[in-house]
């Protein structure tokens, strides 16, 4: 399998799942494994997934051994860690993305996964070994989701009528949805409120999270920050309005700085 490093280590990335405190859960240290392909190619991709080969693959990723893998994530786990398939995204690499899912499900766990939601019938084949999983939702319309994944405008209608199915398929399934947005310095609290009238038209609400992420420069990327009180007058705005939908406010991609906000309040 082709996979990102983190570091000098393939497997040295771990994230704080955050989100799990609005459901009464434990925070988790998830185990990140970031595959090394992506079909969108979005143009904030820390991960350098706006440069990509003929094959999709992004250019400083690595071939590594499923065997090596697979008996490190499963000491990882044994451990009291949540493994996560990240990436890149784990759709462009299927068959090693159930492996890992039944090598660790064989030892009575299940797992997580971040995904950009734009294949369902992969997530359909996921969902039995899924505890938790992060979904994108980066537009509002089919032309927005588009320009800020590095896709084609043709495109952006069809990913974003899958993201949203793929988030619905999760939650009906009683997987915890974590949808998260990235949001920039020309996003506009309109966009945010029609991101969440999507969120909640389908699905099971109650185990719907929506994680608002503010977007920090980045390399081969000009796009403008949104300023920090912007950023936390427009979620407790977007709260008010939609009371039901708990919101989370990310400012840094570290594991820092996390706020969740419930009817305008921070809870």
């Amino acid at each position: 399998m082709r996979l990102l490093k983190y570091g000098r280590n393939v497997l040295g990335e771990k994230r704080s799942a955050d989100f799990l405190r609005y459901f009464d859960r434990e925070v988790e240290t998830t185990r990140i494994v970031s595959f090394g392909s992506c079909n969108f190619h979005c143009g904030y991709c820390k991960r350098d997934g706006q440069q990509v080969d003929n094959d999709g693959n992004i250019v400083r990723s690595v071939e590594v051994t499923n065997g090596e893998i697979i008996t490190s994530l499963l000491d990882f786990s044994s451990k009291g860690e949540r493994i996560r398939l990240s990436g890149g995204d784990p759709v462009m690499h299927p068959k090693d993305a159930m492996e890992i899912a039944k090598a660790i499900g064989e030892t009575g766990k299940k797992i997580s996964m971040a995904h950009n939601g734009s294949s369902l019938r992969f997530s359909e084949m996921m969902a039995p070994y899924m505890d938790y999983v992060a979904i994108d939702l980066k537009g509002d319309t089919p032309e927005e989701l588009a320009f800020r994944s590095g896709i084609s405008e043709r495109s952006g209608k069809k990913m974003l009528e899958s993201t949203l199915e793929v988030q619905d398929m999760f939650s009906s399934a009683g997987v915890l949805v974590d949808v998260r947005t990235p949001v920039f310095g020309d996003t506009s609290l309109d966009q945010l409120f029609r991101m969440a009238e999507l969120i909640m038209k389908g699905g099971n609400n109650d185990l719907e999270f929506w994680t608002l992420r503010k977007y920090n420069t980045v390399r081969h990327c000009d796009w403008l920050e949104p300023r920090g009180e912007t950023l936390s007058e427009y979620a407790r705005l977007v709260s008010e309005k939609f009371p039901e939908l708990p919101i989370g406010l990310r400012e840094k991609w570290s594991n820092s700085g996390f706020t969740i906000l419930k009817n305008g309040q921070e809870v």
